[in-house]
């Protein structure tokens, strides 16, 4: 019964999604035919009227429309009327079908989300999905956060996402009510434009879903339960992937937005403002997921570190660097009506990012433990409609390049609108490194080429440099004026900032790791400038100074934690003690453990610095009854300034094991620098709106 209605449910979403972005189109082009006439008042409208309601309101908005241009005795046209006439139905029409037919899509994916879900709880192991990923001695927690733990469920959410989205878009975005009828036209048919793309997009993955990744497929008779993937039962598993899917699906709302706006040469100021706000939206909620998804890495994958410059973390760096740089230059088309085509361009090629992102972790061609997918032919269709997507959204931007116009504003290379262009140039050439490097292994092993691996010595020494000029610029940047700003004055500002952050940095640096190491001191130092720069504008500018301090933090945090991180591989036996830094591990006893869904080895330390006991600590060594799959489970005891990391390795004998543990400095600073960038955007977004 769960299986019946949810597939109703999603094939009743998927006839919304046509309505909303497929036949208003085709409807749109086919009252046009219908419109051929030579003069505006002889419309014979007899034909269409009663044809649906959408229609009716189109021949009544037209008629309302003429009637008021012959009350004002306006000059008219008739090959001008004409044109202005089709597409006042064609967006009336655009507007009447859209608008239901998304609300309807949205109620009927959340009805088939919660069928997933309430499958989940009672463990209908009829339907395929559930079976694969759930398993009735799992926790509710796991079995609720299970519907996206699969591919399937994982596109299902995706689609949740994007129809959150669309309704955010709708009920936020209000058409502008005007004197003139004409006014009121143009932005409601970029309203309805916007709608009838989400539409698209919103069809295209729905089809994906039904014919190839359905999760209500059903079996013959219930299956044997085969649990949820044992690294995916943690709690970071309940908040990472909405949060990631809301910030991937997030940037489709500002590039609906923009390539509305680029059909209906609406590239104004209204337009970048409206943008901007949904970008740092997904924006704040993919900077959330990438700080959650290291978060999870950290605890989980029990090798002590937060970013291996996996593909998969690759993936979901790509659009956050580009969105980055659309956000940053938003803010001159909003403020200087500049830069405007490259803004519609970042737009086309954040949202292909996500995109991309999504094809690498769906379409199995990459091995990782992020990865949902083990057949590669599902990846297909994301890859065609990835290019599709580019392609199209690249030849109506080259199509409407001449028409998108810039303020002839001069400015010179000292002033903020070079700093935020640098800015994003930087952003935007820190992605295209990331993404060769991502790529390139498998392009070059699609070519039969052989294979390669690019890892963390490349990616480090290219975004080094990249990441010590975009922090100059950031120590900069705030405190230029628009158009032209004084060396003069800004090294008076800034000239007394750098010397003390130099000093602090050098002596931080030197006392700790007991040589000279110009690369950390230089980005300890610009670190401290950003933050002192900044500062000053916490008042006026509160997202900006948060978001650019929680960067600096993040980089200061990633700089020590490198820098200072001790760790140990011992072999210990109850009784023995390790030495780390200033704290000695006792190694106590091992006991026996028994899960909900697992049996494991409990091994018990205690820690103490200074001969004063700090804590104790309790990694373990589990296995997984079901996928019979071994786990380790870190024990960590988190800090402001350190973490202490233990986890359990193999039996060696009956007595003796093999034990890593970690001692982190300042390793939490990472994570409380991308909360803080995230507390920025959300500043950002309240102060914009008002």
């Amino acid at each position: 019964m769960i299986a019946l209605a949810g597939k109703t449910a999603l094939w009743f979403a998927f006839l919304f999604a046509f309505l909303q972005g497929v036949l208003p189109i085709l409807g749109s082009l086919v009252v046009a035919r219908k419109l051929k006439f030579r003069r505006c008042e002889e419309i014979k409208v007899s034909s269409l009227r009663g044809t649906c309601a959408a229609c009716d309101e189109a021949i009544q908005t037209t008629s309302t429309w003429i009637a008021s241009s012959h009350a004002a005795h306006v000059p008219r046209n008739d090959e001008t009327l004409i044109s202005s006439q089709r597409q006042n139905v064609i967006y009336a029409y655009l507007s009447a079908v859209a608008r239901p037919a998304a609300l309807g899509q949205f109620i009927c994916i959340i009805i088939a989300y919660l069928l997933l879900t309430i499958a989940f709880v009672t463990n209908d192991f009829s339907i395929i999905y559930v079976a694969t990923n759930s398993h009735p001695a799992l926790p509710l927690m796991y079995r609720l956060a299970g519907v996206w733990g699969g591919h399937e469920g994982s596109i299902l959410l995706w689609i949740v996402m994007l129809n959150i989205w669309t309704m955010a878009f709708l009920y936020t975005v209000r058409p502008e009510e005007r004197t003139q009828c004409a006014s009121r036209r143009v932005d409601d048919s970029t309203r309805s434009l916007t709608l009838a793309i989400f539409g698209l997009i919103n069809f295209c993955f729905l089809a994906f879903l039904i014919f190839t990744s359905n999760p209500f497929l059903t079996a013959a008779q219930p299956l044997i339960p085969q649990d949820l993937n044992p690294l995916l039962q943690d709690p970071g598993l309940v908040i990472h992937p909405p949060m990631l899917y809301a910030g991937y699906v997030g940037f489709s709302a500002a590039f609906a937005i923009t390539l509305a706006a680029l059909l209906q040469n609406q590239l104004n100021t209204a337009w970048a403002k409206r943008t901007r706000l949904f970008a740092i939206a997904a924006w704040c909620f993919l900077t959330l997921g990438i700080t959650l998804g290291s978060w999870w890495a950290y605890r989980v994958l029990g090798w002590g570190g937060f970013w291996f410059w996996d593909p998969v973390e690759n993936a979901s760096l790509l659009p956050w660097l580009s969105g980055t740089a659309l956000i940053h230059t938003l803010i001159l088309a909003e403020k200087r009506q500049i830069a405007v085509r490259w803004a519609v361009f970042l737009a086309i090629v954040t949202f292909a990012l996500s995109l991309l992102g999504t094809f690498l972790v769906r379409s199995g061609i990459l091995i990782s433990s992020h990865t949902f997918a083990n057949d590669p032919a599902r990846g297909v269709f994301l890859l065609i409609l990835l290019g599709l997507l580019l392609f199209i959204s690249l030849i109506i931007f080259l199509w409407r390049l001449p028409h998108i116009t810039s303020s002839p504003v001069s400015f010179s290379f000292l002033s903020r609108e070079t700093g935020l262009l640098m800015n994003s140039g930087l952003l935007f050439t820190a992605m295209l490194t990331v993404l060769l490097g991502t790529l390139y292994p498998l392009i070059f092993d699609a070519l039969h080429l052989g294979a390669i691996s690019v890892g963390p010595p490349y990616f480090n020494q290219v975004m080094f440099p990249l990441a010590l000029i975009t922090l100059i610029i950031m120590m900069i940047g705030p405190l230029c004026a628009w158009q032209k700003q004084s060396a003069k004055l800004i090294w008076q500002q800034s000239a007394k900032k750098i010397a003390i952050s130099f000093v602090v940095a050098f002596i931080l640096i030197f006392s700790i790791t007991q040589h000279f190491n110009l690369a950390a001191i230089l980005i300890m130092t610009l670190s401290f400038c950003v933050i002192t720069n900044v500062i000053s504008f916490l008042k006026l500018q509160p997202g900006m100074t948060l978001a650019h301090t929680g960067f600096a933090i993040l980089l200061i945090g990633i700089l020590l934690s490198s820098t200072l991180n001790q760790e140990r591989n011992v072999r210990i036996h109850p009784g023995s003690s390790v030495t780390l830094g200033p704290y000695q591990f006792i190694f106590l006893d091992t006991q026996s453990v028994i899960g909900p869904n697992y049996r494991g080895i409990r091994a018990a330390f205690d820690v103490i610095k200074n001969t004063h006991h700090v804590i104790n600590l309790y990694p373990e060594k589990r296995i997984y009854t079901v996928r019979e799959m071994i786990m380790t489970k870190v024990d960590i005891h988190p800090g402001i300034f350190r973490d202490l990391y233990i986890a359990l390795g193999q039996p060696l004998n009956e007595t003796d094991w093999s034990v890593r543990i970690y001692y982190k400095p300042f390793v939490r600073w990472i994570w409380f620098g991308g909360l803080l960038m995230m507390l920025g955007g959300i500043l950002s977004i309240t102060r914009g709106k008002t």
